[in-house]
């Protein structure tokens, strides 16, 4: 067989595993089972290490052209580094050098180690930066899948009907969510999988065992359709061609396309406000509507536009499905001024627990072992996360890890804006200026609801995200041979 022909076979096989792995990742709710950890952590990677050494082996004649794009370089850089950081906090350290990178830590560990020691229990010298090195190693190989997942979708997605696919995928992925949800809802069960939900009642929630992570996950899944959409309609003729005759063009060769993309377009839209999650719906709002004005062209009536239509189906989706429904919990009442004062309590302890551990953080994944050192003890119940993913990582992960987060991250989303809608697009065709514009999207409606929540530790949320921004970053080199 051709080197080029086992190479392509050997590709398609592992973008099977990649679209099967991203189809499932919801399901047991939201991969946070124990049993869903092995697959969560271990796909990623081999497909990872798969695809890297299938492009070397494809790419040794033109290294030079398949360059990847700077907002590639800077996610990748700070990934690894952000995963350096986490091994880091894993390593014991003698006692002076403890000391001095975490007055904190070592406290805490030097009383373990007298507690033990009178228990007679044999003691280590030396001892990580971590609190729990359990809970970071953890978070270790979760964050090296999320990378592994974020290069092969950029390694193994290079193409524009490999792109159309991966969205139909996420869409039916979402589509089932959307489904499986509303039938417990209609039934009044509120079931995933037998497991019985009686923590949240009266809200959609999917496969999630949350009604706010569903959402975001619907949230960030919206530009899929869209991108779907656009597509087709972009397809369907030429900008002078009049309007009535472009869409009978429309429903006479994509129709089916088409209308699949609008209908999970517009149960993603339901789900969030059956979720009845006010953060979701408000950063899917930011999202589209801030990636839509950087689109060229008549941008204050394009947003006018845009605004009105989803004013308006939002309108029509919540009189359908009742406003009991819908915005119930939009309205103040004394059950959501105590959600906003508990949610203002975790941001207040994150703070705090940074100010323990400036330097190093607390060790990743820590936050509910070291939460109660500063939560107040008035509040019955245990915070397990900030609901704040910036002062979340902040608290765990110090200022050394969280500098690299926040700089890699920011710097990655203004070089694919640059990439989307500046000079360096011009090289571009539309199709891929279109689905990078979809991934900023989902990335900036992740970025925005991530000041209210903590999806980013909810591991469908994010591995999700991360084959759709890996997706956008495949190399230019094939656009811009096919522009020439």
């Amino acid at each position: 067989m051709p080197a080029s022909r086992w190479i392509t076979t050997a590709e398609r096989g592992c973008l099977t595993i990649l679209f099967v792995w991203l189809a499932l990742l919801p399901l047991p709710f939201g991969s946070i089972v124990e049993h869903a950890r092995f697959p969560l952590i271990a796909v990623p990677l081999f497909l990872c290490g798969a695809a890297v050494a299938l492009r070397l082996e494809a790419a040794r004649s033109r290294l030079e052209d398949a360059l990847p794009p700077r907002a590639w370089l800077y996610w990748v850089a700070g990934g690894f580094l952000f995963v350096g950081v986490c091994a880091l906090q894993l390593i014991p350290l003698p006692a002076s050098l403890h000391q001095t990178l975490s007055p904190e830590s070592y406290r805490i560990w030097s009383a373990a180690s007298r507690i033990a020691a009178l228990a007679g229990v044999p003691v280590a010298v030396w001892h990580p930066l971590t609190v729990d090195p359990a809970a970071t190693a953890f978070e270790l190989f979760r964050m090296a899948g999320l990378l592994g997942a974020f290069c092969a979708a950029a390694l193994l997605i290079r193409s524009h009907g490999r792109r159309v696919i991966l969205a139909a995928v996420i869409c039916a992925a979402a589509l089932f969510e959307a489904m499986y949800g509303l039938r417990e809802a209609a039934l009044e069960r509120y079931e995933i999988w037998g497991w019985v939900n009686r923590l949240i009642f009266n809200r959609v929630t999917g496969t999630f065992v949350n009604p706010n992570h569903f959402a975001h996950y619907m949230a960030i899944v919206m530009p899929m359709p869209l991108f779907l959409v656009a597509v087709a309609w972009r397809n369907s003729g030429t900008p002078d061609l009049p309007f009535a005759r472009r869409i009978a063009a429309l429903m006479e060769q994509r129709l089916f396309r088409t209308m699949f993309a609008c209908i999970v377009a517009v149960l993603c839209l339901a789900s969030v406000l059956l979720a009845q999650s006010r953060g979701a719906l408000l950063s899917m709002m930011a999202g589209v509507l801030g990636v839509a004005a950087l689109l060229p062209g008549e941008r204050r009536r394009r947003i006018a536009l845009m605004s009105f239509a989803v004013m308006a189906l939002i309108a029509g989706l919540v009189m359908f499905l009742g406003p009991e429904r819908t915005v119930r919990r939009f309205v103040p009442n004394q059950v959501e001024r105590e959600t906003f004062v508990g949610r203002r309590i975790g941001i207040s302890a994150a703070a705090h627990i940074f100010r323990r551990f400036p330097i190093a953080g607390s060790g990743a994944g820590t936050f509910e072992r070291v939460v109660s050192l500063e939560q107040d003890p008035a509040v019955e119940n245990i915070f397990h996360h900030a609901h704040n993913d910036y002062a979340e990582i902040a608290a765990t992960m110090g200022a050394a890890g969280a500098s690299i987060a926040f700089i890699a991250l920011l710097a990655g989303y203004v070089a694919l804006v640059r990439m989307t809608f500046g000079r360096n697009a011009e090289g571009l065709s539309w199709r891929r200026r279109a689905f990078q514009a979809a991934a900023l999207a989902s990335l900036t409606i992740a970025m925005v609801h991530a000041l209210f929540d903590f999806n980013f530790f909810i591991p469908s949320n994010p591995a999700t995200l991360a084959a759709i921004a890996g997706a956008a970053m495949a190399g230019t080199y094939q656009d811009k041979r096919t522009r020439r």
